[in-house]
């Protein structure tokens, strides 16, 4: 959570403070100003923030195997957790290797569909 107040700051930082003085003097209040321009000069910061909490989620690993390991019946089971158990206690490393493979292709799919989804690469500073 910190991390991502002290990315989405840093985004507010970068919007210079003559757009704001510009759309004051054109009228506008502060929820226009908030939903016209700050969040769509914030946009390619709050897509990297969300997928950055999105590939940290699917990195939980150490709350599960410190607090329940895996759950009573694998209800807290997570899909590092069953890679972990599979290599190293039922000592399967291909398919731990192969299923490490996939989360990767997973993530790397989810990124680029939600790049492509929000835009990210385009500003709308210019």
């Amino acid at each position: 959570m910190g991390y991502n107040a002290v990315l989405i700051f840093a985004g507010l930082q970068t919007i210079p403070a003559d757009v704001y003085e510009a759309a004051r003097l054109d009228g506008a209040g502060e929820i226009q100003m908030f939903g016209r321009i700050t969040v769509p000069l914030l946009r390619p910061i709050l897509v990297m923030v969300v997928i950055l909490t999105v590939i940290s989620s699917f990195q939980v690993f150490d709350i599960v195997q410190v607090t329940t390991q895996g759950g009573p019946a694998n209800a807290s089971n997570v899909l590092p957790m069953y890679i972990y158990d599979k290599a190293f206690n039922q000592f399967d490393f291909g398919y731990a290797a192969t299923m490490s493979l996939a989360l990767f292709v997973m993530l790397i799919a989810i990124t680029f569909a939600q790049l492509r989804m929000a835009r990210a690469n385009e500003s709308d500073l210019s």
